[in-house]
């Protein structure tokens, strides 16, 4: 009967494309969410099917995935096979994925097929179906459609998700913090320690510091040029390399330094002087936050411009840090600080004397002689005062100054030269803003204005208003230097000043009661050893903290500062590092614990430079300790593949919820995770964005996301540090966790045996969820899974302790074979 009806597919593909997936995601019908859909192809074999001699998954044409789990097996056939041999395979396909589970536990409940004449419907566990549907019947508003969505709409589909879900229950986690003090545990700050304030002036000076004066001196005396950067290790360059990297739309040169000169900006400056008329040029200098931009400008102005430019050039630095609250209007403060600026960088100039002045308001001069003319045949001293009333008049009018000043630069035959410094530390918005300043400014002085933009904001808006009409302009691009080479150089500069200025004995009390004396410049002693210790030996605390700070200069520098003066560094071994002796070492251990905690006196989310990847919210559907790691793990194993958008390492959110989803997490929880994931700086986005991404936008792992999974979660500090805010379900464990954390409210410190057994009973709690969790959504191979991974790493840290053995150098870890 069934070939006795018109024929309106062709051929199977037909049935899948033309009619099945419209049937399931169009309004009217199913209307179900369209990512919710997984062809075939969605999972590898299992090992049944591997055993079968199966090369793909056991999986239908397409599976409806709700909550992690799939629902609804959709099966089609061609036109002449019935539409019951495809009903069959359905149920086949829908009791094999059932089968992993539980006795009594089926997710995959509905089933459909159809050979494009009739369509199926039913149980996976019923031999006959509940509904036989003629195609043509199926159309919005009839009978027959509406049979079809009571039955298994979307809505139907989602209610079985909730109700399957439930039969787990969702347990709510709870954080340790809050059974000792909660938010104001956190809130708590420990003292900086005693040396803070003795090494607090050279800290300023060089590591920290906007003073003109300090930033002339490092730009002289403590620069990194390009000739002089050192490479990171190979995999470190490969997560750090430049992620603004020149698309095809882009026309980007990199500016390259040596000890003496640069090239790229003197050609574009030699340029702009030798051009027959000056109209302005806009430069755009781009970079990272942090990347040394304006360093770069100074130390070009002051030691790099050529001596014939430098004849040829008025220089003026115009510092956005001190730029009001909104730059829209903001054209008088422009002018002002301009002014300022000429005066700063050019104090031979006579700005103020008579006939410069005259010369910067020439034309305003001339277009008044016939009233000045008139003066003087009344008297001359009538043409004198009104004169002087004039020039007082148009002196107060900053933004007529700095025009006729432009104008006279140009009548001299000399070309003004304006950075617009620091324009990358503001908000997105006020970037942009900058960006509409520097055009009306360069069109008013028709100065070659140096812009310096975040790499990340030109790269976003490049091709969008304000900013595309620069398009046809080169952006210049600094790389930064590494965090290593320029905490030495600085170092060097900060050990002599000490050794210049630190002429008198000082006296510490350190952390056992004990006083003790310093001759001067022993401190020198203790960053040189501070230093050995970060740097100068192979360890992996260096490559912690060049992850962290990723190519963030200004955020390395801030870390470096943190380390030296933290309350959580032993004041007997800064002293023993600072007499040279050894004695007690400063530990990596005590290294992490700052990186973690800074001055707080435990680690939470607003304490460090670190995240806990073992976190997620309560409000999520499926809260899970593991969805971070997961998410993480896929990114860096797969760091070296080419996305969706053709560049490596990147794939979209939407293909990271697919594969996430089979794992049983919930799609909703899996794009707030990745979300969290980009605020906490261990994921980056293609667009940009440090806050937000949407499915189709693609992330690609951070150096600071794959060194937590490659270095952090073996150390017992990271391990026992994060498990204050770490929620918990079980309340013996997270009671236990607890009464640790407390102790060390108490006492101030805990011993490592301690915290290891800490970390134990932490171990053991994840162990017992992952078993748990995977014995509730046992889709695929765990071998592969970052909770696999991880409790690994966990198990052999805790194991090294107890057995006091070192890490082996000759183990192999999966993420570095990737």
């Amino acid at each position: 009967m069934t070939h006795k009806v018109k024929r309106l597919y062709i051929n199977e593909t037909e049935v899948e494309q033309r009619f099945i997936y419209p049937l399931l995601t169009s309004p009217g019908f199913l209307e179900i969410d369209a990512d919710a859909i997984q062809p075939k192809s969605y999972l590898a074999p299992t090992q049944l099917d591997k055993d079968a001699g199966r090369k793909s998954g056991y999986f239908p044409d397409y599976s409806i995935w709700i909550s992690g789990q799939p629902v609804l097996i959709v099966e089609a056939k061609d036109p002449i096979i019935q539409s019951q041999t495809g009903f069959r395979e359905a149920c086949l396909y829908a009791r094999h994925f059932n089968s992993r589970f539980k006795t009594g536990v089926n997710p995959c409940k509905f089933v459909i097929a159809t050979n494009g004449v009739n369509l199926l419907a039913g149980y996976w566990d019923q031999e006959t179906p509940v509904l036989e549907l003629n195609v043509s019947d199926l159309k919005v508003g009839t009978k027959q459609t509406q049979r079809l969505v009571d039955f298994c709409g979307n809505s139907i589909l989602e209610n079985h998700a909730t109700a399957f879900r439930a039969r787990f229950g969702t347990s709510r986690g709870v954080k340790p913090a809050t059974m000792v003090g909660d938010q104001a545990l956190l809130n708590a700050k420990r003292p900086l320690n005693s040396f803070a304030a003795d090494l607090s002036p050279i800290l300023r000076r060089y590591f920290s510091s906007t003073d003109d004066e300090s930033n002339r001196e490092i730009a002289a005396k403590a620069y990194v040029s390009s000739a002089e950067t050192t490479e990171y290790d190979h995999v470190l360059e490969a997560l750090l390399k430049d992620r603004s990297s020149p698309r095809r739309d882009s026309i980007v040169q990199s500016i390259h330094t040596s000890k003496n000169e640069e090239r790229i900006l003197t050609k574009a400056i030699q340029s702009f002087h030798s051009g027959k008329t000056h109209q302005g040029q806009l430069q755009i200098i781009q970079g990272g936050v942090g990347s040394g931009k304006s360093l770069f400008a100074r130390r070009y102005r002051d030691l790099l411009e050529p001596q014939g430019l430098k004849a040829s050039n008025i220089w003026s630095f115009i510092d956005f840090n001190a730029s009001p609250p909104s730059l829209k209007g903001a054209e008088r403060w422009l002018a002002e600080r301009f002014i300022e600026g000429i005066e700063r960088e050019n104090p031979a100039l006579p700005l103020y004397e008579t006939e410069v002045q005259k010369g910067i308001f020439a034309r305003r001069i001339q277009q008044r002689k016939a009233y000045y003319e008139l003066l003087r045949k009344a008297s001359s001293e009538q043409e004198n005062l009104g004169r002087a009333k004039d020039l007082a008049e148009w002196q107060n009018d900053v933004i007529g100054l700095a025009e006729g000043f432009a104008q006279y630069v140009t009548s001299i035959n000399k070309s003004l030269v304006v950075v617009l410094d620091n324009v990358d530390k503001l908000d997105l918005q006020s970037q942009l803003d900058a960006f509409q300043l520097a055009l009306w400014f360069m069109q008013k002085s028709r100065a070659f204005t140096i812009l310096q933009m975040r790499d990340e904001t030109y790269e976003r808006y490049k091709n969008k208003p304000p900013l595309d009409t620069f398009r046809s302009g080169i952006a210049f691009y600094i790389a930064p230097p590494r965090f290593i080479d320029v905490v030495k150089r600085r170092l060097e500069l900060g050990i002599a000043f000490l050794a210049k200025e630190d002429q008198s004995d000082r006296e510490y009390v350190l952390d056992s009661g004990a006083r003790v004396v310093l001759p001067p410049g022993e401190l020198g002693g203790f960053l040189q050893e501070l230093y050995l210790t970060l740097f100068g030996r192979r360890a992996n605390v260096a490559r912690v903290l060049e992850a962290l700070s990723g190519r963030d200069v200004r955020k390395a520098l801030e870390m470096f500062v943190s380390i030296v003066t933290s309350g959580h560094l032993s004041t007997s071994a800064i002293t023993s590092a600072a007499r040279g002796e050894g004695e007690v070492a400063i530990g990596e251990f005590h290294i992490l614990r700052i990186l973690m905690r800074t001055d707080y006196r435990f680690f939470s989310d607003q304490s460090g430079y670190t995240s806990n990847i073992f976190h997620y919210e309560n409000t999520w559907t499926k809260p899970d300790n593991f969805i971070l790691v997961e998410i993480l793990y896929f990114l860096a194993m797969n760091r070296k593949r080419v996305g969706e958008i053709g560049l490596e390492g990147y794939f979209s959110v939407k293909r990271i919820c697919n594969e996430i989803q089979k794992f049983g997490y919930d799609r909703g929880d899996i794009f707030s995770a990745v979300n969290y994931l980009l605020s906490r700086q261990l994921i980056i986005a293609d667009n940009f964005s440090t806050t937000e991404v949407d499915l189709n936008d693609s992330v690609k792992v951070r150096a600071a996301g794959f060194m937590h999974l490659r270095v952090l979660c073996e150390r017992i500090e990271y391990l026992y540090g994060v498990i204050v805010v770490t929620p918990i379900t079980n309340e013996t464990v997270y009671t236990q966790l607890a009464e640790y954390v407390g102790r060390e409210n108490t006492r101030g410190n805990i011993s490592a045996t301690e915290k290891t057994r800490a970390v134990e009973i932490f171990l053991g709690f994840l162990e017992e969820e992952f078993k748990r969790v995977r014995k509730d959504n046992p889709i695929i191979d765990d071998q592969l899974s970052g909770a696999n991974y991880i409790l690994g790493r966990m198990q052999s840290s805790v194991k090294r302790f107890f057995d006091h053995t070192t890490h082996s150098t000759t183990d192999r870890n999966e993420l570095d074979l990737a």
